[in-house]
């Protein structure tokens, strides 16, 4: 879709929520709202009280589920499992919370990763954006999910264009939603694909991004096989539809998978084997990356 037509889309959709708006009276949209699968800003501005011991896991993950938009209500606790059984398994501290104001210089020194599961709209403070891009650029590993690239571009370009390295999400097939299509996985070398063989077949709301990452210097891991969904004219990226990748955002390093709208996506061994790998490799802080 040209940029004309999917500003043109953004538009309708605002003119359409200000109707509603209009319609039933901001109370009422804020009853309808969460029954649609959306959520409101909250600035968060006292940080949560963290547990002991952090420093002494092999590797601290943030798991962190704010969504200000529209929640993946299904997908955000399946995720928490797996991440919670994967740490189990390894040793890991996890500690899981929505409260943004976690994003200190202090609080995240404590923590190796910052999982993003499923995050959408603009959770975060100036001051504790300042703190995440500190983070994250002198050495922090992130891992994102699918929702995690699903808005964040309408706010906050430094996510969008360094953590995310260029995943600037536009849209999705409907009608139907969630469809078969085939990975092709292009680097089989890396810890996070090396189970996969040359490619698979999964069922998911596939995303699509404005241009390829790679153009904005990311490393993909793996494509969508646009022949094997039918995206449609306005969706289709082409033969380069990269689905998984990883950036180098500073000394960082930061892995994106699209894959995960259905619950059922991280009840998969192979999805799961997945994101254990992700971990692992987002936290060897000082290694170098790719």
């Amino acid at each position: 879709m040209a940029v004309g037509n999917r500003r043109r889309v953004a538009g309708l959709v605002a003119a359409f929520v200000a109707v509603v708006l209009v319609i039933v009276g901001v109370g009422a949209w804020k009853i309808i709202a969460p029954a649609l699968g959306w959520t409101s800003p909250v600035i968060d501005t006292v940080p949560p009280e963290l547990p002991a011991g952090l420093e002494r896991a092999p590797l601290a993950i943030l798991h962190f589920s704010k969504t200000s938009g529209f929640r993946h209500r299904e997908a955000i606790p399946a995720a928490r499992a797996s991440v919670e059984a994967v740490a189990k398994r390894n040793g890991w501290a996890v500690f899981a919370t929505e409260n943004a104001a976690v994003f200190s210089d202090e609080l995240l020194s404590r923590f190796d990763v910052v999982f993003g599961n499923n995050i959408t709209g603009d959770n975060w403070t100036a001051e504790q954006k300042a703190a995440f891009i500190r983070w994250a650029e002198g050495g922090g590993g992130f891992v994102g999910v699918h929702g995690a690239a699903g808005t964040r571009y309408r706010y906050w370009n430094w996510y969008t264009d360094v953590l995310l390295g260029g995943g600037r999400f536009t849209g999705h097939p409907m009608n139907p939603q969630f469809r078969e299509a085939r990975v092709n996985v292009e680097d089989g070398d890396h810890p996070t694909m090396s189970h996969f063989g040359a490619s698979f077949v999964h069922t998911d709301e596939w995303y699509t991004f404005e241009a390829s990452p790679r153009a904005a210097g990311s490393h993909v891991l793996a494509t969508l096989d646009e022949s094997t969904y039918e995206p449609g004219e306005e969706l289709a990226m082409g033969d380069d539809h990269p689905i998984i990748w990883i950036a180098c955002p500073g000394k960082g390093r930061s892995f994106y998978s699209a894959l995960g709208h259905p619950a059922a996506t991280y009840q998969k061994p192979e999805h799961e084997r997945m994101l254990e790998a992700a971990l692992a490799w987002a936290g060897q802080a000082g290694g170098a990356c790719p």
